[in-house]
């Protein structure tokens, strides 16, 4: 079996043994697909929002840097060319350089500020409509086609963490 198969078979198996677990969390499903993309990816911060369909703002439930991104982080809606791409085309979006970067995220000094210049969010998509987002950043330069579609590759158990998440309240 090739390499990155036997990967992506190693993170299923262990999304299943998690949802197996009495009193799984989102947070360990996304925990997974965090440590699978920085391990794999070099991906320096991973983050995932659940979006309010009501008001647009978004509202973070992971972040594999807490002290920088505290998880229940609200973000306001992104009114950039952001929101056309991601919300209503239902794309990724990738800006590989920091002036991309700072043309749509308002806490673009932030990233900056911890080795981040390039980002991929990836629209997490359910019965037609965005409920979330993957969030992954890294250095300058940094997301080439594979990495973008090993971020992709993420979207179907990240919106299994957002479900489980809607579930639990």
């Amino acid at each position: 079996m090739p390499e990155t198969a036997q990967r992506a078979q190693d993170l299923n198996a262990r999304v299943s043994e998690a949802l197996a677990q009495d009193g799984v969390t989102p947070a360990d499903i996304l925990g997974l697909v965090s440590n699978r993309l920085r391990k794999d990816w070099g991906i320096k911060l991973v983050t995932v929002t659940q979006r309010d369909i009501a008001d647009g703002s978004f509202l973070r439930l992971y972040s594999s840097m807490p002290d920088a991104y505290a998880a229940a982080g609200r973000k306001p809606p992104n009114d950039t060319p952001w929101s056309e791409h991601v919300i209503e085309q239902k794309q990724t979006f990738v800006a590989n350089d920091y002036s991309e970067l700072a043309a749509v995220m308002f806490d673009h000094e932030l990233i900056r500020s911890l080795g981040c210049e390039s980002i991929v969010n990836v629209p997490i998509v359910v019965k037609g409509a965005v409920i979330g987002t993957l969030n992954c950043l890294s250095g300058p330069g940094h997301f080439d086609r594979r990495a973008i579609e090993a971020c992709e590759g993420m979207c179907h158990i990240v919106a299994l963490a957002l479900l489980l998440y809607e579930t639990a309240r």
